[in-house]
């Protein structure tokens, strides 16, 4: 009878960690910034007849894009300027907006 009582608190104790496990779970999936950004993104690639962004860069002559890196839902890359600068762009790919510049370096005398 007492092992049946031990079953039973230890089959208890284990259905509650179930449930604190998946509303913890979910939780932390519907607060997530990055997997609803990566759901907005899936639902307007599923948009039919929807035109990619044509985005213009207000760089000088000459330069070249050089690195590119994807972080979470940002493109990062690196452009060389003429001069000898490096200039780093992140842009939001959803919508070809570019958030932020950084210019880094000397001009090459």
């Amino acid at each position: 009878m007492q092992i049946l009582k031990a079953l039973v608190v230890i089959m208890g104790v284990l259905i509650i960690a179930g449930f604190t496990f998946l509303g913890v779970e979910l939780y932390k999936r519907m607060n997530d910034p990055n997997r609803a950004a990566q759901q907005a993104a899936e639902s307007e690639r599923a948009t039919p007849g929807r035109e990619p962004a044509d985005v213009t860069l207000d760089v000088p002559a000459g330069s070249r894009i050089g690195e590119i890196v994807v972080v979470n839902n940002r493109v990062l890359f690196k452009v060389t300027l003429p001069q000898g600068l490096d200039r780093l762009y992140v842009m939001d790919p959803r919508n070809g907006a570019v958030t932020a510049t950084v210019t880094a370096g000397k001009p090459i005398p």
